[in-house]
């Protein structure tokens, strides 16, 4: 999805879509009486969307839905939840005026619901259903704000299928309920709207928005779709597989891979094997629909089977796929208000595959010629595969939902006896519970234990939870509970690796260190359907002599301490194993005053925490300061610091953003004990954005200058964490005895695109306190190290073999036995280096508690 490279001014562009095609495809867009009174675009919102060098803001979007909403009948507009920066997130419900009555509408849902479910239904009562309901489609723009087409063709898509007077709209009125979000992440395209209007006139115009245009994951706010960290991807989430279910869905993106005008599936490969094939085939249909209809009105440039591959799980369009729905992306080209004209004569011959990009294939009958281009094109592009798959929606609309129940009865059989277990008697239970939640978005069903249970020669406690394959979302199950196998995949025989889509692995159990059983026979066991999980019973046990003890194996222990820390009291930390009234508690475990138990009741509660009591002082303790924290904050939007923005906010941390320009005026010591360094190369943080692609005042990085001040900080008695690739700061510049292994080797001798390995760790180290001696590490084009002198200790590393976990890997040999995770000492204070990614997407929760850990670690003493 990277912005095109614009060409020079040489060829005109043609029309692309002549009169003489209307009649023949039926799409008329002529207002009659009924639609008469139906405000334009452009009477609402000053000039018609899509127009060159103008962008629209949410609120003039929005503003244009209520008004349409208040004018027909034909449109519901509801909202459906809050924005990260509290905007209200808008949804339409368009139809017939008939199928938009209370009745009628609510029976529609319901009818959509259980087809989906696809249980307790004859197959009689599923066709008798499918034949009285009516597909539900859904279509959202705006999810990539930079992407400015699809959120600026919002508001005339809804004109459209709301005042056509064509017998092809109204028949698409009559069978299908569209769902129509305007705009994914409402906060993002009001912030590049605005950026991008305000620098009209100067050299800044089209350079992207600087910051991060979601409010912590930016660009990442299309890989939350399994885990719903985001306000945004609840409230989708919850009308995709709570509320509506629909059977197709189109995610629209910009930009296609160059010189197409837009991508439209089949997607390359590799499929994802647990999408059922039902799926694939539904999703291909789709999408030669669209792209026929493209060529039918002269829209040339439709590619496939580029760029987008059908193997990640967990972007918006991808998790619909693991559900039984036909989860569609298009990715129109220039995605821009300045129009540009491409030169044919300078597009590359070929595609990254090695397709032709100007002789017609089976994907590409009909080349782009290339000349002028606005975006008001790319808008129309966008419009016109949204129709055409809201026309296929209801050609075979009782197709669409008989076959979401049949595929949904397949996967219920195909789950047999297969069972997965997440014990409640693990240390970090709470962490289980928030994994659940996060399972519970997305619709799966999950039983909690009444009471003990045994399954074959194990037994489990009440409160476990149970996850049954026999489901109609079967897919999501196994695809999340199991590793991931990449095929080995090459971009020519012999060759390099072809790099996956996204990532290549991300089984949440082994993400989350959560412990989950997985088991093949039929067992019994006394349940309660989960609607959402709550955290254990929390415990504060009384009378403790000498204090209170919080398991450092528990993430939310850091939650507790902090606002322990927040409010005065006073913490230590085991630096040896702590017993307890209820058994041993491994070394960092945290320690409170008894006089503190009023404070402890209320986060026990909430968090689910047991806290213990100690009566004789453990061997030996240090005292816990809150760290006054300072967190990296570069121009350009970096969605590593924006995940751990999130962390940080959600376990309590206090922290200030640290931008270039403080880095650059030094003294840092006297404002921060840490400075946290989200993953990113060395140069991108030293050098910045060049001089003259921005204002003056956001280019120039840190400079030699502030990576100088950043070691002066260290030397001083600073704590400088580094994130993955960040370690190459310090490791280069501050001379520290250490050998990244993984530097300047080629992807064919070792190639890690975003999966889990198995490392192992000191867990009597500060740096590992509450951590298993054996864990799963997020590791993406991450680091690996040796040690070549003294002053630095090896906290972590991969063993020695058998590290694929899920994923993966290419030159195991490379990094095997090198340490990951390391602790130097430079002057008086420590670099704490870990090399992966511990806080990945806020979904490694399995990790967190290094990157806590290293928090402390320059005020624990």
């Amino acid at each position: 999805m990277r912005r095109p490279r614009f060409g020079r001014a040489k060829i005109p562009f043609a029309a692309v879509l002549t009169a003489a095609l209307v009649p023949v495809l039926g799409f008329s867009g002529s207002a009659t009486a009924t639609s008469r009174n139906v405000p334009t675009p452009a009477s609402v919102i000053g000039w018609e969307p899509c127009a060159d060098y103008k962008l629209a803001t949410y609120e003039q979007v929005a503003d244009y839905y209520r008004r349409l909403d208040k004018a027909s009948d034909r449109m519901k507009l509801v909202e459906i939840g809050k924005t990260e920066f509290g905007r209200t997130q808008l949804m339409a419900i368009i139809s017939s005026e008939r199928n938009l009555e209370t009745k009628n509408l609510e029976r529609y849902k319901q009818i959509s619901a259980r087809l989906s479910n696809a249980r307790d239904l004859t197959e009689g009562q599923a066709r008798t259903l499918a034949a009285d309901g009516k597909t539900i489609a859904w279509v959202d723009f705006g999810i990539h704000s930079t992407e400015v087409a699809s959120s600026q063709t919002a508001p005339l898509f809804a004109y459209r299928l709301v005042s056509d007077e064509s017998q092809k709209a109204k028949r698409i009125r009559d069978d299908v309920v569209t769902l129509v979000v305007p705009n994914m992440n409402p906060d993002g395209t009001t912030a590049v709207a605005d950026w991008y209007m305000q620098n009209l006139g100067t050299p800044y115009r089209d350079t992207t928005y600087p910051w991060l245009y979601q409010k912590y994951a930016g660009h990442d706010d299309n890989r939350d779709w399994y885990m719903y960290n985001l306000a945004e991807t609840r409230n989708i989430g919850n009308q995709l597989y709570h509320e509506w279910f629909p059977q197709l869905i189109h995610n629209t993106h910009q930009v296609a891979a160059f010189p197409a005008r837009i991508f439209v599936p089949p997607f390359k490969d590799p499929t994802n094997p647990n999408i059922p094939p039902e799926v694939t085939r539904g999703v291909n249909l789709v999408g030669s629909a669209m792209t026929q209809q493209l060529d039918f009105e002269g829209k040339t440039g439709a590619v496939s089977r580029q760029q987008y591959d059908a193997w990640w799980n967990g972007g918006m369009r991808s998790v619909p796929q693991y559900h039984n729905m036909i989860g569609m992306l298009t990715e129109t080209a220039h995605a821009s208000a300045t129009p540009a004209t491409y030169d044919k004569s300078t597009f590359p011959k070929t595609f990254a595959d090695g397709t032709s990009t100007s002789e017609p294939s089976t994907f590409y009958p009909s080349p782009y010629q290339g000349g002028e281009w606005h975006l008001r094109d790319s808008c129309e592009y966008i419009n016109t595969a949204s129709m055409a798959m809201l026309d296929i929606a209801s050609e075979k609309r009782q197709d669409w939902l008989y076959g979401g129940y049949l595929t949904g009865q397949r996967q219920i059989k195909a789950g047999g006896t297969e069972t997965y277990v997440v014990p409640a008697n693990q240390a970090d239970f709470p962490t289980a519970v928030k994994m659940i939640n996060a399972l519970r978005w997305e619709g799966i069903e999950i039983e909690q234990a009444k009471a003990g249970f045994t399954v074959g020669t194990k037994t489990y406690p009440a409160g476990s939870f149970i996850i049954r394959a026999a489901q109609a979302y079967r897919p999501a199950v196994v695809d999340l509970l199991n590793p991931q196998v990449y095929p080995d995949r090459r971009q020519y025989p012999g060759g390099p690796p072809e790099r996956p889509y996204d990532i290549a692995g991300w089984t949440l159990p082994m993400q989350m260190g959560v412990a989950v059983d997985k088991h093949s026979e039929a067992f019994q066991a006394s349940t309660t359907p989960v609607t959402w999980a709550k955290p254990p019973a929390g415990a504060v046990e009384g009378g403790p002599k000498y204090a209170f003890a919080l398991d450092p194996r528990v993430n939310d222990s850091t939650t507790a301490v902090n606002g322990l820390l927040a409010a005065g009291q006073s913490v230590q930390r085991a630096t040896t194993a702590v017993k307890t009234r209820t058994g041993e508690l491994p070394a960092g475990a945290y320690l409170v005053s008894p006089s503190a138990a009023s404070k402890l009741t209320e986060p026990a509660n909430r968090l689910g925490l047991k806290v213990s009591a100690v009566d004789a002082a453990p061997a030996k303790v240090a005292t816990l300061k809150a760290p006054r924290i300072g967190l990296y904050k570069a121009v350009g939007g970096n969605a590593d610091e924006g995940w751990t923005r999130y962390i940080l906010e959600r376990f309590g941390f206090g922290f200030g953003s640290l931008p270039d320009a403080e880095i650059r005026k030094g003294d840092l010591r006297s404002k921060y004990d840490v400075i946290v360094l989200p993953d990113a190369s060395y140069a991108t943080m030293r050098d910045g954005k060049r001089a003259g692609s921005y204002p003056e005042e956001l280019t120039g990085g840190m400079t030699a200058a502030g990576v100088g001040n950043l070691k002066k900080f260290v030397e001083d008695g600073g704590t400088l964490v580094t994130l993955n690739d960040a370690a190459e700061l310090p490791v280069k510049a501050f001379d520290l005895p250490v050998t990244d292994v993984t530097a300047g080797v080629a992807s064919d001798k070792l190639f890690v695109p975003g999966s889990i390995l198995r490392s192992t760790v000191d867990t009597t180290d500060p740096l590992a306190y509450g951590m298993s001696e054996e864990f799963s590490a997020f590791a993406s084009s991450s680091p690996a190290f040796t040690v070549t002198g003294d002053g630095v200790r090896t906290v972590g590393k991969y063993p020695g073999s058998g590290l694929l976990k899920s994923g993966w890997l290419l030159g195991e040999d490379l990094i095997a036995g090198r340490a990951n995770v390391l602790d130097a000492k430079v002057g008086e204070g420590d670099v704490a280096i870990l090399g992966f990614k511990p806080q990945h997407r806020a979904q490694s929760h399995g990790t967190y508690r290094l990157l806590f850990n290293a928090l402390y670690l320059g005020t624990t003493g």
